[in-house]
């Protein structure tokens, strides 16, 4: 068992270093080709810089990356659908490796009834799409969890609730709805996940797979209405290995954490999603 154990170990130490390779090459022939004058390769290369950045970021906390990617990109003269192609891409990515990383963590028994309460409502989200302004819904949530977030900074002390399969069910099934009408699926159940007094590890045990469910879920839905637009092939070659290796540093960063300075991070994160929310729909 030992060495099995040392061997897996070997092997993903062996495929970080290969990844943080690939990702400084890609880097470096980005940025040759930025000096030599090549046409896109300076928004590429400001792409590439704001999806690493927000995936270290949101990797440290485990969640909000398109949040804070899409504040960014849309000062950029990106088309809608190529910048939501590119987060939904990226952020799908960070959220697997991150779920492999965490698998030990995971207990299916809890995290089952979040993943079928957040199935069944992520098509009624994605409906009412087209009946209600997402802009206001957007706002409303942004304001909300700002406001969440700032009074948990502030307390000393953290609020512990408990609850049954059938509270976890409806958390669940409200996040498929933000999910489907705000693309932000994880933002109740994070919140709640704060609230069960569960360490660190415990929380995104269930929230990290949770939101690559409901987005996996979303992107099915979505390409069966309508085939998402894809970002050129050249953009994924650069951006996928360099947000996996933000990824990694994320986790990396995540481990050393307290669990108290691990919630911290998260009310900071829900602060500066909401923000970013609201933001962007003014």
């Amino acid at each position: 068992m030992r060495g099995d154990i040392q061997a897996i170990q070997r092997t993903s130490q062996w495929l970080t270093s290969l990844l943080a390779g690939v990702a400084v090459l890609n880097v470096a022939a980005l940025t040759h080709s930025w000096a030599a004058g090549s046409a896109g390769a300076d928004r590429l290369l400001v792409v590439t810089a704001i999806v690493f950045g927000a995936a270290l970021v949101s990797s440290i906390a485990g969640f909000a990356f398109s949040a804070l990617a899409g504040a960014a990109l849309a000062h950029l003269a990106l088309a809608p659908t190529e910048a939501v192609a590119i987060m939904l891409v990226c952020s799908i990515a960070i959220q697997a490796y991150a779920v492999v990383k965490l698998a030990d963590a995971i207990r299916w028994r809890r995290l089952a009834p979040f993943l079928i309460g957040g199935a069944l409502t992520v098509p009624l989200g994605i409906a009412l799409l087209t009946r209600f302004s997402t802009a206001a819904f957007s706002v409303g949530l942004g304001i909300l969890l700002v406001m969440y977030g700032a009074y948990m900074l502030a307390r000393k002390s953290e609020i512990v609730v408990r609850a049954n399969p059938l509270a976890d069910f409806a958390i669940g099934a409200v996040g498929g709805v933000t999910g489907g009408l705000a693309a932000f699926p994880g933002a109740f159940v994070t919140v709640w996940c704060g609230m069960r007094g569960w360490t660190k590890d415990e929380q995104r045990a269930v929230f990290q797979p949770y939101i690559l469910a409901m987005q996996l879920v979303a992107l099915a839905l979505l390409q069966s209405s309508a085939p998402a637009a894809q970002p050129q092939s050249a953009a994924l070659f650069v951006l996928v290995p360099s947000v996996l290796l933000a990824a990694h540093l994320g986790i990396a960063v995540f481990r050393k954490l307290s669990n108290r300075q691990f919630n911290q991070i998260v009310y900071g994160l829900l602060v500066a999603a909401g923000v970013t929310l609201v933001i962007k729909f003014v």
